[in-house]
């Protein structure tokens, strides 16, 4: 049975003219791979790589928006290594087919061991893999191995996204005698040595080179069962500055620019020889502030910053009006959201006013940013500025993607500029993945018990207007603390150069 594989957030790139692109594809980012570990990749830059180098059980099918941009269809599933699944009656268990003739790049055959194996060692692991499996899926156990390419899946309670669930590539397999080999007695899943190797890979492409802060490069995996890979070689190199991504876009030393902000796309607009493709996105732009730091543990402070930020302005000046307002913790397009019905609207005198009730003494916060994304700083600064208004001191820290990765999943910075995508644009999904009590993705430490207590209960309500009114409750409660402030949601924009199509947006 053929099958059809997608790059998930990666490139997947045809030349117009031509079959196999001839060349090598150059590709700009702005930083290096936080890490190679399926368990445990959480942000943007691993998942581009690892979705060339690994297979994930099932995708999104892609489609066609009335504007002609190529997006995933979060509504759908199509299998890959997983060649079909039964869900039964009973609403928790789930039979599994194993795809046969299926191999990682080692030659190991994938089957239901490997299968086993990727549960076994996501659920013992601190990343998304197991947040997946134990808040979306409820399996909090390892599958039967029924033959060597049928496992039986069994959740603890029902859920509607089991098999969703396993679209991400924690889903993918690895080899285990790779991990054994390099496991300790502290690091039992060899998690320090996966952050910078690849066990086994099943992916379209084979990783060659790593040379950190430098350079990333794929080549294709002559052995994949999927479609092949239409390029035979990706070069990612890493150019911190968007402004001379842009450059060399422009003068064609690269094909891909990634990670522009506003002021690049306006230097391409009309560039001999290089396009922007635009799609519609789920990116949730947000100021988080940390309920677990001073003075951000004082819910006065987060609503006088809430009030404080001047929403209109950075539509206007840093998106250039292709942003939608973002009012609370869903997108626009979730048909559960309130919209502009609830929300913080700029009120500089009632900030000021929180601000004057509050426990903060005049202290100066900070503000930390991912150096490698064109918007943030110009967010940063006018933030920095509606600040000041309310008489609130900050300063803007610039890190490099890793080392602000490993201090956000640390739960260690007081604000941030950030943003969240829920690729299941499901309310339960939305806020377990990112504002439940002390989950992997709740970067900003906070907690609602009766929040929790909603997303606990959202799952196994069936009826919709009951559930639409339980989470318009968790909706006014979370904007009324305001772990966040609620920004923009942009559309997604790429610079390549005219001649490449076929990208897929997810």
């Amino acid at each position: 049975m053929k099958f059809i594989k997608y790059l998930l957030f990666a490139y997947v790139i045809v030349c117009v003219n031509s079959n196999i692109y001839a060349k090598d594809l150059v590709i700009g980012i702005g930083g290096d791979i936080e890490t190679f570990d399926v368990c445990c990749a959480n942000f943007i830059q691993s998942h581009h790589a690892l979705y060339a180098v690994y297979e994930p059980p099932v995708i999104y099918p892609t489609v066609k928006t009335s504007s002609g941009a190529l997006v995933g269809d979060a509504t759908d599933l199509d299998g890959t290594v997983f060649e079909s699944w039964k869900a039964h009656s009973d609403g928790l268990t789930y039979t599994i087919k194993i795809r046969k003739g299926l191999t990682l790049q080692n030659g190991k055959p994938i089957n239901s061991d490997l299968v086993r194996y990727m549960f076994e060692r996501n659920l013992n692991t601190p990343g998304g893999g197991a947040w997946l499996l134990k808040n979306i899926a409820f399996v909090t156990k390892p599958p039967e191995i029924i033959d060597d390419y049928t496992i039986r899946l069994i959740g603890d309670k029902p859920s509607p996204m089991v098999m969703s669930s396993m679209y991400m590539t924690s889903s993918s397999m690895i080899d285990p005698e790779i991990v054994k080999e390099h496991a300790t007695s502290d690091d039992p899943w060899a998690t320090k040595w996966m952050t910078r190797n690849i066990a086994g890979g099943s992916g379209p492409y084979k990783l060659v080179k790593h040379i950190p802060d430098q350079e990333v490069v794929f080549e294709a995996w002559n052995g994949y069962k999927g479609d092949k890979a239409k390029i035979k070689r990706m070069i990612w190199k890493i150019i911190p500055s968007p402004a001379q991504r842009a450059l060399l876009l422009k003068s064609g030393v690269i094909d891909i620019a990634e990670g522009l902000g506003e002021e690049e796309f306006k230097s391409l607009k009309g560039a001999k020889g290089v396009k922007i493709i635009t799609a519609p996105s789920g990116n949730l732009i947000y100021l988080g502030m940390n309920s677990s730091i001073p003075p951000f543990n004082d819910v006065l402070v987060r609503r006088a910053v809430s009030y404080a930020v001047d929403y209109n302005d950075i539509l206007k000046n840093v998106y250039n009006g292709d942003a939608k307002r973002l009012w609370g913790p869903f997108s626009g397009t979730n048909s559960f959201s309130l919209g502009d019905k609830a929300g913080y609207r700029t009120d500089t005198a009632k900030g000021k006013k929180l601000l004057g009730s509050s426990s903060y003494k005049d202290e100066i916060v900070t503000i930390s940013i991912d150096s490698s994304k064109a918007d943030r700083e110009l967010l940063a600064v006018r933030i920095q500025s509606s600040m000041r208004s309310i008489g609130m001191k900050a300063e803007i820290e610039k890190l490099t993607p890793a080392v602000y990765s490993e201090r956000k999943v640390g739960k260690k910075l007081q604000m941030t500029i950030d943003g969240m995508n829920a690729w299941i644009d499901d309310p339960n999904y939305s806020l377990s993945l990112t504002l439940e009590c002390g989950v992997y993705g709740n970067y900003m430490d906070y907690c609602n018990k009766e929040v929790d207590s909603i997303i606990k209960n959202g799952w196994a309500e069936t009826n919709l207007e009951k559930r639409r009114a339980m989470f318009e409750r968790a909706q006014k409660l979370i904007i009324d603390d305001a772990p966040w402030a609620f920004i923009a949601q942009p559309n997604f924009k790429l610079a390549m150069k005219k001649g490449l199509g076929g990208y897929v947006h997810y």
